[in-house]
């Protein structure tokens, strides 16, 4: 028997990319998959018909023959992002939204590494950085590994989505959400049975912005958390706290109080220092 491990230069990764007007951030995001040491790569992005020059900026790179470019109408980012899904031939699958990026050119290639090293292992997360909105790296974002299991998800997104990567499924994401799918997902390869672990190491750069959803800090967004957490099977406590988080959102905005939104932000915050993060609303 061979002591070589095994490189995984063959398999293949789908990296799919949704996007809708991210001009100023979308030539950083392609450059960071096409540039990877990993070559064995499929590369979908799903425009939803932005306006803003993005189709341009796109147009230059389609000369390089794993690029798939679809321009057309969605049903929302979670569509998009299922329609790579359905699409994909790799044998690992991820998805890279356009404001995002690659940590560096060997991301790929760890990642495949580590799959072919592990036949059994269905999915891994790993660590991230935060960055500017220009794109310089400004902080690093570590997983929480004690939490990357499926309690810790009951509670809360403890993956950070763009480190993410999982063995080609039959899976797909709730349409219906538009803040949490990427959560829920992950939930659900948990609830398929499928074997997670944690990968040291830095993978993506998270660009928060003033558009991004993760910004959003709404009604709604309350509202997919409490489908979750109940999805997830979490605690009587966290259940019944992320309604009352929901709650006094909606009346909140209802009321045009915002006031009450900040106290109940406060109050959230205080009850996962008192419960030692098992209660709060993420």
């Amino acid at each position: 028997m061979s002591d070589i491990m095994p490189s995984g230069a063959a398999l293949r990764v789908t990296v799919i990319t949704p996007t809708y007007n991210q001009a100023q951030y979308i030539a950083a995001c392609i450059e960071s998959v096409l540039g990877q040491t990993h070559q064995n790569i499929e590369y979908l992005i799903y425009d939803a018909l932005s306006n803003d020059g993005t189709e341009a900026i796109v147009a230059s790179y389609l000369s390089d023959p794993r690029i798939r470019y679809v321009r057309e109408r969605d049903g929302g980012q979670s569509n998009a992002i299922n329609k790579g899904f359905d699409a994909a031939t790799g044998d690992i699958v991820c998805w890279l939204n356009s404001d995002d990026f690659f940590y560096d050119n060997t991301v790929l290639e760890r990642v495949c590494a580590f799959f072919a090293q592990n036949p059994g292992m269905d999915a891994i997360t790993g660590d991230g950085y935060l960055a500017t909105v220009d794109g310089k790296l400004a902080a690093p974002l570590m997983a929480e590994q004690k939490n990357i299991n499926a309690d810790g998800m009951a509670i809360a997104d403890y993956f950070m989505q763009p480190s993410t990567f999982w063995r080609r499924n039959s899976l797909r994401l709730d349409e219906s959400l538009s803040f949490t799918f990427d959560w829920k997902f992950f939930v659900a390869l948990y609830r398929a049975g499928k074997a997670i672990t944690y990968l040291p190491g830095f993978f993506a750069v998270y660009r928060p912005h003033e558009a991004s959803k993760t910004m959003q800090d709404s009604a709604r967004r309350r509202w997919e958390v409490c489908h979750v957490v109940e999805f997830a099977g979490a605690g009587l406590a966290q259940r019944l706290w992320c309604r009352l988080v929901y709650e006094l959102y909606t009346m909140s905005e209802a009321l045009r109080l915002p006031l009450l939104k900040r106290l109940t932000w406060i109050a959230n915050g205080a009850m996962r220092r008192l419960s030692f993060g098992r209660v709060f609303s993420c």
